[in-house]
């Protein structure tokens, strides 16, 4: 049965109420947590419908549901990495030079203060990305 529910406010038995706006503006749209050495493995996502290798510490994100614009919030993380000399934590940034879509993110992973421009990639073996905004 299809159906809608109508409520400003939501409340828990022993938590305390929440405004709905805080649901509804303040959530995740989307997020993803993916293997990204070797055959690149999503193990866990909300509203992403594939990834794609595009070589070491690139990736782009395929939404299921289309943000309103591309002006949504990301943020990410990467720790580890499949040479065993050595593991590290690094940082994901936006890749500025293929921009952002509202159905898809290219993001890339490294070392240094620059990763998408002359830092060092890298894949890795946790890697995470998180988006705000709003859907279409």
């Amino acid at each position: 049965m299809a159906g809608k529910i109508v409520a400003d406010q939501i409340e828990h038995s022993t938590a305390g109420s929440l405004d709905t706006s805080y649901v509804v503006n303040g959530s995740a749209k989307a997020w993803v947590n993916f293997n990204g050495t070797g055959t690149v493995a999503i193990r866990g996502s909300m509203s992403v419908s594939g990834l794609v290798d595009n070589g070491q510490g690139d990736y782009t994100v395929n939404f299921t549901n289309a943000f309103g614009a591309a002006d949504y919030t990301v943020s990410g993380t990467a720790s580890g990495n499949a040479d065993a000399t050595r593991g590290y934590t690094g940082f994901m940034a936006a890749d500025h030079s293929n921009a952002p879509t509202a159905s898809a993110l290219r993001t890339k992973f490294g070392l240094g203060s620059n990763a998408v421009g002359n830092g060092q990639l890298y894949d890795s073996v946790y890697s995470t990305i998180l988006n705000h905004g709003d859907l279409a």
